[in-house]
């Protein structure tokens, strides 16, 4: 009888190991890090303020009309240069062109939506607007089993002024586009997805919303109400801009006239969807042939720092300071030049500078 434990070993040291995606783990990793820090900061600011005003359990399906009153005015906001929305995670927010205690906007995150008309957000299951004026507006009326704990993103469109976002009532889930322009709605959709717990905003572009499911991804052209198979369940869509889909796995099954460009799944495009913005202040090309951009301020050699796409379509930079305990200094990037306007000093005391409704 051959000796198992001899072929095993003779088998496995012939084999080649892989080399480790390490900027992949790092970058992963990063990004759990700030997310955990993030959620421990919301829980604090709860602590402190004792929770007043502040519902702190969650029932997937309830009646009860979220209280609106623990949205304090902020006052008027300038959004006219884009939101320019950073934060120091549990410490400090900066938004359009003011600073706060981050106890007072502990609603804001990552998972928020900038828009050129304000910033998106879910409460418990709601679609929420916080303005340039401002106040905080729902965007929805609650109605029958309302499902709390539904949390599917929302996505705006960077070619018109539109929102895509996502409630769940009795077992079915409502999409809708809004135009943010006029307040009206321009359509919206009922998708049968019992618990809904897989349902996925991943894109709206040009009024095409991108829904994915433990089936896939599908398409729903707002304009015609026609749903289109996209991809299967083993691709994933990074960002659509202009035309473009940017997507980790598997090429899309079945594209139409969509062109497709494989980048990682925290990467994004430029609004007119010919650069791709992965970590970097070098964006590269989509198109064969195609000139990389490169912005006045930031790492392009795998250093540290962090970017976010702004609503007017400039990219928002954090770069470390040559000496770390300095932190970081925010920039403005304007798009295709590269200048920079400088923002301002930001040295988190709570983990990496976080890009309100952008998260890479």
């Amino acid at each position: 009888m051959t000796d198992l434990r001899s072929v095993l070993t003779e088998r496995l040291d012939a084999m080649t190991v892989p080399a480790g995606h390490l900027d992949q783990a790092r970058d992963t990793g990063r990004r759990i890090r700030r997310r955990r820090r993030v959620a421990v900061a919301g829980v604090a600011a709860l602590a402190v303020t004792g929770g007043v005003g502040v519902t702190t359990a969650i029932d997937d399906s309830s009646t009860t009309v979220p209280d609106e009153s623990r949205f304090a005015s902020l006052g008027t906001l300038d959004f006219s240069d884009g939101v320019r929305a950073y934060a120091d995670p549990g410490q400090t927010v900066h938004l359009g062109g003011r600073e706060f205690p981050a106890d007072e906007l502990e609603y804001l995150d990552t998972d928020a939506v900038a828009t050129p008309y304000g910033i998106v957000f879910y409460d418990l299951g709601r679609p929420m607007l916080l303005g340039p004026s401002g106040d905080v507006r729902p965007l929805v009326e609650p109605s029958g089993a309302w499902n709390t704990g539904f949390h599917p993103t929302a996505k705006a469109d960077s070619t018109a002024p539109l929102v895509a976002w996502a409630t769940q009532t009795d077992g079915t889930a409502t999409i809708t586009v809004r135009n943010m322009a006029t307040g009206r709605d321009v359509a919206s959709t009922e998708v049968e997805c019992g618990g809904c717990d897989e349902l996925v905003i991943e894109a709206l572009d040009d009024g095409v919303v991108f829904v994915r499911d433990g089936d896939g991804t599908r398409t729903w052209d707002s304009a015609t109400g026609q749903w289109a198979e996209f991809a299967g369940p083993d691709t994933r869509i990074a960002d659509v801009r202009n035309g473009v889909v940017l997507h980790d796995g598997p090429a899309p099954s079945a594209p139409g006239g969509w062109r497709t460009v494989v980048g990682p799944t925290d990467a994004k495009l430029t609004f007119d969807g010919r650069h791709v913005l992965s970590w970097s202040s070098r964006l590269e090309p989509t198109s064969r042939g195609g000139a990389p951009l490169e912005l006045e301020h930031g790492p392009t050699d795998g250093g540290l720092g962090f970017w976010s796409l702004d609503t007017d379509g400039s990219v928002l930079v954090a770069e470390l300071g040559k000496n770390y305990a300095a932190g970081y200094t925010v920039y403005d990037c304007e798009l295709p030049s590269g200048a920079c306007e400088e923002l301002g000093p930001l040295d988190p005391e709570s983990g990496d500078p976080m890009f309100i409704g952008n998260d890479m």
